[in-house]
């Protein structure tokens, strides 16, 4: 059996959430080193928080124009 435990690549990162123009929703952080697409902002979320190591003042959504809502609130 393995030793190996998979270890997150970013403790505080920040991460960018916001919808494409297909009306998927994108997590990227800010140093390009993690990310995905989903099909739902609670995913996306939820997705974004974990990475973040459960830190939500490390997750800002762009709900459109660029604007981008700190520290989500939302229950992932």
């Amino acid at each position: 059996m393995s030793d190996f435990v998979p270890r997150h690549v970013c403790v505080s990162c920040d991460f960018d959430i916001k919808p494409d123009s297909h009306g998927h929703w994108t997590v990227a952080d800010r140093d390009g080193l993690v990310g995905g697409t989903f099909l739902t902002e609670k995913d996306a979320v939820r997705f974004a928080v974990a990475e973040a190591d459960g830190d939500r003042t490390h997750v800002h959504i762009a709900r459109g124009h660029g604007e981008a809502r700190h520290g989500t609130g939302i229950s992932a």
